[in-house]
């Protein structure tokens, strides 16, 4: 992998040039030594995850600096409807990428202070922010750097391991949502679609119970339709799954 134009790698995007300007041999697995085939394919995996940071702040460049203008878009969204066919990806699998380079970008002090190495960890970064809104940011940023994957996702999202699945798949699926007053967009779709002829009180009940949804979503947690009285027992509720989770 070499530099972009030869240039030292400076931009807040780039990886360290010692990982972006280094070779990769992958012709490993024409030789009949374990030891040597174990050091090619570690070699790889760290080069692989080096290339996945790499696509992540490329994709969160793309947004925070309004590359997409060049290609004559008016908005990240928009740009979003046509990026499947303009570089081969699926909308999902951008969402995700973005999702892990924006919070690199935001916290890399913190986590370079941690002793936070990308390397076999980048998934982690998918429920940092989720963390950051439940904890303690010091004892969050230790616990990314050092934390086994399934431990801090559970850490971030309050579920106990036993409540997880034991296969977690490189980049799982978890949705770009952002919510305004008038739209509740999914990984570029705004789905508040209504017939024209709908009601005006309707709307207003469907979109808040949507948005209600899409947050719970966004947090990273299930949402699940619960049958209560009124407002006090859905806050009873609540209060008794928050004292739940600080329990495991």
């Amino acid at each position: 992998m070499k530099a972009i134009s030869g240039d030292p790698l400076t931009d807040k995007y780039a990886l360290p040039p010692s990982q972006a300007q280094r070779d990769y041999k992958l012709d490993f697995g024409r030789s009949d030594n374990l030891e040597e085939i174990e050091a090619g394919i570690k070699e790889t995996a760290k080069g692989l995850n080096w290339a996945n940071l790499a696509i992540c702040l490329a994709f969160a460049k793309i947004d925070r600096e309004a590359l997409y203008a060049q290609a004559g878009y008016k908005s990240y969204l928009q740009y979003l409807d046509q990026a499947e066919d303009r570089i081969d990806m699926s909308r999902k699998s951008m969402s995700d990428y973005k999702r892990i380079g924006e919070a690199y970008l935001d916290h890399k002090p913190e986590l370079q202070l941690a002793g936070f190495q990308p390397e076999g960890h980048l998934n982690k970064l998918r429920y940092l922010e989720q963390a950051l809104k439940a904890h303690g940011p010091d004892e969050v940023f230790q616990r990314i750097a050092n934390d086994p994957f399934r431990r801090f996702r559970d850490y971030a999202t309050g579920g106990s391991p036993s409540e997880r699945s034991d296969v977690e798949p490189v980049l799982q699926y978890l949705p770009d949502i952002q919510i305004t007053p008038e739209r509740i967009v999914v990984d570029g779709k705004n789905i508040l679609n209504f017939p024209g002829d709908l009601d005006e009180r309707t709307k207003g009940e469907l979109t808040d119970y949507l948005k209600q949804i899409y947050e719970v979503r966004a947090a990273g947690n299930r949402p699940y339709v619960l049958n209560v009285y009124d407002e006090q027992e859905a806050t009873a509720v609540e209060r008794f799954l928050s004292r739940r989770r600080a329990r495991h």
